[in-house]
């Protein structure tokens, strides 16, 4: 092998290299920025935020229509309800919450009509009653186990997800808050395709969406972070767990399942990876010097 191609396979290796770094880098970010979690106990709040109570006791929940809820997400929903009965409950459906896009946003609902998927309008529509209203948003397929008002002196709560960043199925905010109004006046721009539903949704609307716009709000310090273990998604036999997660993922298609079935398998793929890119360089390094102890003898 001859010097030119040696220095032309190493450079396309290196290109490689680069492009699944920048092509990997959200989610490193994320993961490096949102590493740990500001709110561990309810008990331990932080001297930072106010004595007095910033966010109203509303709760809102979005479904397509209230009759056809299915009754393991009632059920849910009650337990939220019943835990917090001197809360004001409201629920949007889609065309009430198109409604008030159109009334309040009118310049967002073209955006809002352009999406493939259903659950990128429900996506918005929490962001919209939350800017708008305040108070705290739950996914219908979560059950409340603790009261949530000492959360009510944060700002602006979202809770840590895994593989990394922040999820969106429980936000809690003032009204108006400046991280909700940057969030709506860049959903446009975030409005693309990206190979099929589950990417598409992750990072048009959804969590990865709002994990990048967290990562370049100005005023991070303003927003807070439940930890895994009251998040209880991932910790669900914690005596903290705040929720605990029917993790009905409706929405999800096939691309959803592949993705997690790479993430469970993301150690081997990382090593054979590894492997092949080693394996390649160690390839060509003997036949470049094979090349040259040829030349040489001529």
């Amino acid at each position: 092998m001859s010097l030119v191609s040696f220095t032309s396979v190493l450079t396309s290796l290196i290109v490689l290299t680069i492009l699944t770094t920048c092509l990997l880098w959200p989610w490193l970010h994320a993961t490096y920025t949102w590493r740990t979690g500001t709110i561990k106990s309810l008990n331990e709040l932080s001297n930072r935020r106010s004595t007095t109570r910033q966010v109203p006791r509303i709760i809102h929940q979005t479904y397509r229509h209230i009759d056809s809820i299915p009754l393991k997400w009632q059920a849910a929903s009650n337990s939220c309800r019943y835990l917090h009965s001197n809360y004001e409950y409201k629920f949007w459906s889609d065309n009430e919450g198109r409604g008030l896009i159109k009334r309040e946003f009118p310049s967002l609902l073209p955006t809002f009509d352009s999406y493939p998927y259903d659950i990128q309008r429900a996506d918005v529509i929490r962001l919209v009653v939350l800017y708008l209203y305040g108070g705290i948003y739950i996914d219908f397929d979560i059950f409340c186990l603790k009261s949530l008002d000492s959360l009510l002196e944060y700002e602006f709560i979202l809770p840590q997800t895994k593989p990394a960043g922040l999820s969106n199925d429980v936000i809690i905010s003032k009204p108006r808050h400046p991280f909700l109004y940057q969030v709506l006046n860049n959903l446009p721009s975030a409005n693309r395709y990206i190979i099929s539903k589950y990417p598409t949704v992750m990072f048009s609307t959804g969590p990865m969406f709002l994990t990048q716009e967290a990562s370049k709000y100005p005023n991070r310090s303003s927003l807070d972070t439940l930890s895994t273990e009251l998040y209880g998604k991932y910790a669900s036999n914690s005596s903290r767990a705040l929720f605990r997660h029917l993790k009905a993922s409706s929405w999800h298609g096939s691309d959803a399942l592949l993705v997690k079935w790479i993430y469970r398998w993301r150690n081997i793929f990382l090593l054979s990876f590894l492997v092949v890119v080693l394996y390649v360089i160690h390839t060509v390094q003997q036949r470049y010097h094979r090349t040259n102890n040829s030349t040489m003898k001529q």
